[in-house]
């Protein structure tokens, strides 16, 4: 079993198809294959033996994939590092996991730590100035001697991708070649996706949405990955276009950028299926994208822990505001703090298993431990199931405000404010108070060219909620913190000061 299977298969079945479109480049199966190949005896060459780790600090670029898989075919294990970490984010993660090569690339070569620090380092390997490297984008797969992967067992690590954006110091989360496998078998059969279609991929692949459920599955599928450093509007909606992409895959920050533009629906119509992650999407988002494009925008439910996909809304059986159910061989409850399940419609942690789960937290075993108590992950979200077995996301059980003695889900009021015509964006945390604890306080992003003061926005709330839950202050912001995939940061929001 071997991750990179998924290309070599590609290759032989669909050898001339185009697997990778990077702008005006373009690879085929055979060509991305190839230059997998090339990579993995280049390591090989270096030393690199099965089991050893190899860091992968780039933005995405054709040259990520084919160096992603190539470690992995020769055994390695993929440490993912994202490419807006600086310096102390680097060093964090590099010192946690010691991989003996980190991959890098020009510009982001000033954030590496110095030699000393970092004493496990073999080597230090920049892209542009590699000898392999630099020409993998001209490797044409002619006189490419074939690489075989190396067998490994289910449960050996693929890959290490760093969980803790929102929440803390990064964890390294350790995904098996089974977790991989599974997960993207498990997407293209939920999402019906085939060697006919073409994804749009400008999150960082080396995030568990880019990387593991966007990625692999089209891979997996035999279908083309149109890839992208990130998102630029009109770059993204010419490219849609260009390509004729089946299927939009985005956070609810870049939908709502979408709806707000008056042009976009014109580049938009090869686009079947829409597909959001990272955070809970907005109602009125939703809403707003079927009147507009006459298409659902799909739910799922998953974490980097679960290798991406744990529910999934169905094509079938959709419910508008639910992530849907358990898909393929997960299983997840409700339960109380002490691991009891909880009926139908009753509110607690979600609680998951399957062999989509991670093995544990590298080098961290009570982490582990502690995050898999009694044989379940537990995810740190609140959320219930009604009687079909649909989950419902409440909010992250750090995230909940208590104002009063009272509880206040974020998501809950940030679903009403992005029902006023003058909201762009929105966050909802609690802040500090003398008299209640904590106050709920909303940071807001106006729409270009939109007015609206914080107490029409208050009473906007308290219209439409119990007095309690509605703001009691409101920020103008002109951007809210963010990570580098789209997800507002709640920890940012309680540091503001008033």
């Amino acid at each position: 079993m071997n991750l990179s299977d998924v290309v070599t298969q590609g290759a032989k079945y669909f050898p001339e198809k185009k697997a990778v479109v990077y702008g005006n480049k373009a690879f085929t199966y055979r060509e991305l294959d190839a230059c997998v190949s090339v990579v993995a005896s280049y390591f090989r060459e270096l030393g690199i033996s099965k089991g050893d780790r190899i860091a992968l600090y780039a933005g995405n670029r054709p040259e990520w994939i084919m160096i992603y898989y190539g470690m992995i075919r020769l055994g390695a294990i993929a440490v993912c590092v994202s490419a807006a970490y600086k310096s102390f984010e680097l060093e964090h993660i590099l010192r946690d996991s010691e991989p003996v090569v980190l991959v890098t690339s020009e510009s982001l070569l000033p954030n590496v730590p110095v030699s000393e620090k970092l004493p496990y380092i073999k080597d230090i390997l920049i892209i542009e100035k590699d000898s392999t490297l630099s020409t993998l984008c001209e490797v044409r797969g002619s006189k490419v001697a074939p690489f075989k992967s190396i067998n490994c067992a289910p449960d050996d690590t693929c890959v290490i991708l760093y969980t803790g954006g929102t929440t803390g110091i990064p964890k390294g989360a350790m995904l098996t070649h089974k977790n991989l496998l599974y997960t993207a078998q498990n997407v293209c059969f939920h999402e019906r996706t085939t060697s006919g279609d073409a994804g749009l991929c400008f999150m960082p692949l080396n995030h568990v949405f880019a990387g593991c459920h966007i990625m692999n599955s089209m891979f997996y599928a035999c279908a083309t990955l149109v890839l992208h450093k990130g998102f630029e509007m009109d770059e993204i909606i010419s490219s849609i276009e260009s390509n004729k992409v089946t299927r939009l895959y985005a956070v609810p920050t870049v939908y709502i950028r979408f709806l707000n533009n008056p042009h976009c629906h014109k580049h938009l119509k090869s686009v079947g299926y829409s597909f959001s992650a990272a955070t809970s999407m907005p109602s009125e988002v939703v809403r707003q994208w079927k009147d507009k494009f006459g298409l659902n925008i799909y739910e799922a439910y998953g974490m980097t822990e679960t290798s991406s996909l744990v529910t999934f809304n169905h094509l079938y059986r959709h419910k508008v505001g639910s992530v849907g159910t358990p898909a393929g061989l997960a299983e997840v409850k409700i339960a109380d703090q002490d691991g009891n399940e909880l009926g139908v419609g009753e509110e607690g942690e979600i609680l998951i298993q399957g062999p989509n789960v991670m093995k544990g937290y590298f080098n961290r075993p009570e982490e582990s431990a502690k995050a898999m108590d009694g044989g379940w992950l537990h995810s740190g979200d609140l959320g219930r199931m009604d009687e079909d077995g649909y989950l419902y996301i409440i909010d992250r059980i750090k995230d909940m405000v208590i104002s009063g003695g009272l509880n206040v889900y974020p998501s809950e009021v940030e679903d009403v404010l992005y029902k006023h015509n003058a909201v762009e964006e929105c966050g909802v945390a609690g802040l500090p108070d003398k008299e209640y604890g904590e106050t709920v306080t909303a940071f807001v992003r106006l729409k270009k060219g939109r007015k609206a003061t914080a107490d029409e926005l208050i009473k906007f709330c308290k219209e439409r909620l119990a007095s309690y839950k509605a703001p009691k202050r409101v920020i103008f912001m002109e951007d809210l913190p963010k990570t580098p995939q789209g997800k507002i940061l709640k920890r940012e929001l309680r540091k503001y000061k008033v």
